[in-house]
């Protein structure tokens, strides 16, 4: 677990605020607890509703036969252990969701998973004066302000790899998360063109060899300058909501660290887009189908 040190989130991300809506206590997975949380668990005067592996040395929550966690209430959406001991007293896998977090030696990034309900609403809000418009800002306390931040801690490791054998410095992959940021969320282009422009500019930046006159970092910017401009079409707000949501997935990606390269990304980017895609097509709910694509992306998998 490490401190929120310069913590930045996306722009549609910032106003996130948990609203009870039960869904991750009833997902049905696995609530792990540690020595000391089972420890405050217990003298809160909710041990029954462990499960305690003596001979694994494990404890988990219970659930019920349908899946909900024990500790859930179903009347009032309220979780027993949080009622009783406050944010702080629960495990951190309840503590960090729906958080995505990335640390490394630039900072630390904020996404969120949007199979909660609340968050996957925030992506198809309209854009007003708290955020004119898509992009990464400073996350504010009410995002982060959850007790130590848990996730990918990369601030020990080398820099992300440009592609295998060859390493980015931090500027210059900051420089290609942000200006990613930028095409995937830009106006007037559908989601599938707005993924072809990346990867467009990503393979030209792949190309790129240390020792010649150029610097990576103008690479990058050189890269994104040559896309071609936004069409003028309006788009709808599912097509928006799908631009934040593979933004989303682009920042604060653990794949830069454990991933051979920017292709891996990118092509971790176009999965995402296929899975909401056929997921879309059981229902046609843009909202839900993205719900169950970071349940199974970033949950499942």
């Amino acid at each position: 677990m490490f401190e929120p040190l310069v913590a930045t989130c996306l722009s549609f991300h910032a106003a996130y605020r948990c609203r009870q809506s039960g869904a991750c206590c009833r997902a049905g997975w696995t609530i792990p607890f540690d020595a000391d949380e089972r420890q405050g668990v217990q003298t809160l005067g909710l041990g029954a509703g462990l499960l305690v592996s003596e001979t694994r040395g494990s404890t988990v929550a219970a659930r019920h036969s349908d899946g909900r966690c024990t500790f859930f209430k179903d009347e009032s959406h309220h979780c027993a252990i949080h009622d009783a001991g406050g944010h702080a007293a629960l495990p951190v896998s309840c503590r960090m969701f729906p958080r995505v977090v990335l640390q490394d030696g630039r900072g630390t990034f904020v996404s969120l998973s949007h199979f909660c309900p609340t968050a996957a609403a925030l992506l198809f809000e309209e854009p007003g004066a708290s955020w004119p418009s898509a992009g990464i800002v400073d996350a504010p306390r009410t995002l982060i302000d959850v007790g130590p931040l848990d996730g990918l801690d990369a601030r020990e490791v080398w820099p992300p790899l440009l592609r295998p054998g060859v390493m980015m410095d931090l500027e210059s992959y900051g420089m290609w998360e942000r200006l990613g940021v930028g095409v995937l969320t830009r106006e007037g282009v559908a989601p599938a063109a707005s993924l072809d422009a990346l990867v467009s500019a990503t393979g030209r930046i792949t190309s790129w060899s240390p020792g010649g006159a150029e610097r990576l970092e103008d690479v990058v910017r050189d890269a994104f300058g040559l896309l071609a401009p936004p069409s003028t079409d309006g788009l709808g707000i599912q097509d928006r909501a799908v631009k934040r949501w593979l933004a989303a997935r682009l920042f604060a990606n653990w794949i830069a660290y454990q991933g051979d390269g920017l292709d891996a990304i990118v092509r971790y980017l176009q999965h995402c887009l296929t899975t909401f895609t056929s997921e879309l097509a059981s229902d046609g709910s843009a909202l839900e189908a993205i719900r169950r694509s970071d349940l199974l992306i970033l949950h499942r998998a």
